[in-house]
């Protein structure tokens, strides 16, 4: 009997020690699950946290550029949740930054991410120094000038150049840590030294008058292996100033291992001035149409040794807008060559000795404005008129005489005088002739006032529209330095070409624009 119970007692225990074991199964269970859903709703699987980044979430900037961080925003419910931001971006080295943004709220948590990477997608820069006396013999190396090279993130990169020489042409070439490259490339100035090098004093060009004497201003050469050789200097041809026509010298030497140089100068023996044959007859050409395929083919300068015999065209220069800081070199120009022409003044303008001068020499000085702004010369007919009188006034001050022959602010076909007075330029033209008035417009555009910016242009606009006419009214401005500088070209080109120089006058050509307003 006892021994029936201990073994009762036994299971009870035994049954009590299972139930015990059963129930912290159950607590531990339970435990475990409301870890894991708090922790499950922690990361907010469920997205019950909005979180926007404000910018791109992937995105690039320049080494050195300073990082402006965009910031996000969170939202729980339609109720704002603050953002926390860590991490950082160095902007002065390259490399891949990641800023972290948290946002936490009634137990829920969400982040985000942006990708930064700082990048250098600036080239290398070389300079090059440059020595404009530098040069290399053919079959020698070339001596570098200089060069140096610079980088935004790497710095000095000059002892990082490559250079390499093809066809006379150095090219050099970097690159930087990041991969960008450059590369530039420099002439590299091969001098024949075998060859003497020969300087003509004076220029390539000489213009002298007929029944001058032609003085010779001289020749220079050098040689690397001689020296000075200028004293051994050979000039051949000859130039007849008694002759008019153009000259050609040629200048040789040859240095002491037989090789030789030659150059040659060109001389102008200008004609004297020849009349008209008839400045009186009508022009036969259509001012409006310069282009006109009927008309005569440009004139080329003539051959040296070639006679020349007068052509029966007249070339009549006129200058606007002065006169200038340049008009008494132009009045010095004309009087070497015995060339009249005609001025269109300015009133309101300096220099008005010129205008005295000017008179004085022959020329035709004329009316062309006194203020040049044409939102007061066209406000009505009585302004253009009291400006042209303000004009008059100026030139009979100065010369003592009347002037009679005029030119329109902008030539008679301007349009710009529409803007003010609808009709003025069809009243003006008309009113001019009543008070015995000439206008002059023009057939022949130098350009110096449009698209030509040197001598050379203009020289080529003027010769190549005069070969076209049989009368050439030109347009110039003494205002401009390098139209001035073009004029003895033009005048020695007409007249070892046969043309005769004129000043305007009421018998002249008459040359009128059509009228648009």
């Amino acid at each position: 009997m006892e021994d029936v119970r201990l073994l009762q007692k036994e299971t009870d225990e035994t049954a009590m020690k299972k139930a015990i074991f059963i129930i912290s199964l159950c607590v531990l269970a339970l435990m475990v699950v409301t870890v894991g859903v708090t922790a499950f709703r922690g990361l907010d699987f469920g997205n019950a946290i909005t979180l926007t980044l404000n910018g791109a979430q992937n995105m690039s900037i320049e080494v050195g550029e300073t990082y402006q961080e965009a910031g996000a925003s969170a939202v729980l419910s339609d109720t704002e949740v603050p953002v926390t931001v860590s991490g950082s971006v160095d902007s002065a080295h390259i490399g891949d930054y990641l800023i972290k943004y948290t946002a936490q709220a009634n137990g829920y948590l969400r982040t985000e991410y942006r990708y930064v990477r700082v990048v250098d997608s600036e080239a290398p820069v070389i300079t090059l120094t440059t020595d404009p006396n530098a040069y290399t013999l053919i079959g020698e190396t070339y001596v570098e000038e200089g060069f140096k090279a610079t980088d935004n993130y790497d710095g000095d990169l000059t002892q990082e150049v490559v250079r390499k020489e093809k066809d006379g042409i150095m090219t050099y070439t970097v690159t930087d840590s990041y991969g960008n490259v450059t590369s530039v490339t420099r002439k590299i100035n091969y001098v024949d030294p075998n060859a003497p090098i020969l300087t003509l004093e004076g220029g390539q060009l000489s213009f002298i008058m007929v029944g001058d004497n032609y003085e010779e201003p001289g020749c220079t050469a050098t040689d690397f292996r001689d020296g000075d050789l200028s004293a051994n200097v050979i000039v051949s041809g000859d130039v007849d100033g008694n002759i008019p026509g153009i000259y050609t010298l040629q200048y040789s030497i040859t240095n002491s291992i037989g090789v030789a140089a030659t150059k040659e100068r060109t001389i102008y023996v200008i004609p004297k001035q020849e009349e008209a044959s008839s400045p009186d007859a009508p022009s036969t050409e259509n001012p409006e149409n310069p282009d006109d395929p009927n008309m005569p083919p440009i004139i080329n300068l003539p051959t040296p040794g070639t006679t020349i015999e007068p052509n029966g065209k007249t070339i009549y220069l006129t200058f606007d807008d002065g006169p200038g800081p340049h008009t008494d070199r132009l009045l010095d120009i004309l009087k070497k060559y015995g060339v009249k022409a005609s001025f269109f003044i300015k009133g309101a303008n300096a220099h008005p000795q010129c205008l005295t001068r000017a008179a004085e020499e022959g020329h035709t000085v004329a009316i062309h404005t006194y203020s040049h702004n044409y939102s007061e010369i066209y406000a009505s007919d009585e302004s253009f008129l009291a400006d042209l009188e303000a004009t008059q006034n100026v030139i009979l001050q100065h010369t003592g005489q009347k002037a009679m022959l005029t030119r329109f602010p902008g030539g008679s076909s301007n349009t710009v005088s529409s803007a003010y007075n609808k009709g003025i330029m069809t009243r003006l033209t008309k009113k001019l002739e009543e008070l015995g008035y000439q206008y002059f417009d023009w057939n022949v555009d130098s350009n110096d006032a449009g698209g030509a910016k040197d001598a050379d242009e203009v020289f080529k606009n003027v010769t190549e529209g005069v070969a076209k006419r049989t009368n050439s009214v030109v347009l110039q401005h003494d205002t401009r330095e390098f139209s001035v500088d073009a004029v003895e070209r033009i005048i020695a080109w007409g007249l070892c070409n046969g043309y005769t120089f004129a000043a305007l006058d009421f018998n002249s050509p008459t040359c009128h624009h059509g009228i648009w307003n």
